[in-house]
């Protein structure tokens, strides 16, 4: 008997973002406006030049995206909100958010601590997306902001960056 090929297996279709199905979670509202405290004690912190404010709704959208892709996202904002809830209670909100930014110990690979995956996860992720929404042009002194292009590259009015070698 030859089997029947036009009808092909569900275990054998190509899983679109998440292998599983799932119903797309969002985090509580509790949890939404302490990623977004997060969002704003990063540019805070590292003096991001940028109408942050402007960026909440792409705060939003990155956040349900990640969970789209990988649906633990929900539970990775839930521990970093626990996460800064502990520290602002062990060091006050300025000193805990440091802790978050600069701790060494937040960087071990792979990050198995609660502490490590709030930083790596969900940290690092929104310094990345504010960096990419117009925060690096605070660094570096850009003249020709245009996003990503800096523009044009003519001789003395370099609108980016320059490498200035150290002398030795």
């Amino acid at each position: 008997m030859i089997a029947n090929t036009s009808h092909k297996s569900k275990y054998d279709m190509e899983a679109l973002h998440h292998p599983y199905p799932y119903q797309e979670e969002l985090p509580t509202q509790q949890t939404m406006d302490a990623m977004w405290r997060l969002f704003l004690a990063i540019g805070e912190f590292w003096e991001i030049d940028a109408d942050i404010e402007a960026m909440s709704s792409n705060l939003v959208v990155f956040m349900s995206n990640r969970i789209q892709v990988n649906p633990t996202y929900v539970a990775e904002y839930a521990n970093a909100e626990e996460v800064i809830d502990e520290l602002i209670s062990e060091l006050g909100e300025a000193e805990a958010y440091k802790k978050l930014f600069t701790d060494p110990s937040a960087n071990i690979s792979p990050p198995t601590t609660k502490l490590a995956r709030a930083r790596q996860l969900v940290s690092n992720e929104f310094v990345a997306l504010q960096l990419a929404l117009g925060g690096f042009k605070t660094f570096g002194g850009a003249k020709n902001y245009l996003g990503y292009i800096s523009g044009a590259n003519i001789e003395g009015d370099t609108p980016y960056r320059t490498y200035t070698k150290e002398p030795k």
